[in-house]
């Protein structure tokens, strides 16, 4: 039973990684210019992605307040353990 399960898995591989995108391959008949030449003269406004506008912004905030409580964990544990009196 095992190696019925084996042979049908590896077939389904080979099949899937070799027929189908050759299955699936565009060949270009004729023409090959666009049906429709579109002229856009107006000029585009790029805005940024959505991660550059939030995630980016949101993990600096995130570091920063980090490294701020990395620091006031430090002052607070270690520096206040080694105190030396004059």
């Amino acid at each position: 039973m095992y190696r019925l399960r084996f042979l049908v898995a590896t077939f389904l591989v080979l099949f899937v990684l070799g027929i189908v995108p050759a299955i699936a391959q565009e060949e270009l008949t004729g023409d090959s210019a666009p049906a429709v030449v579109l002229v856009d003269d107006q000029p585009t406004v790029d805005e940024d992605a959505w991660t550059f506008r939030f995630l980016v912004p949101a993990l600096a905030g995130a570091t920063g307040i980090a490294i701020l409580g990395i620091a006031l964990g430090y002052a607070v544990r270690i520096r206040g353990r080694y105190r030396v009196s004059p």
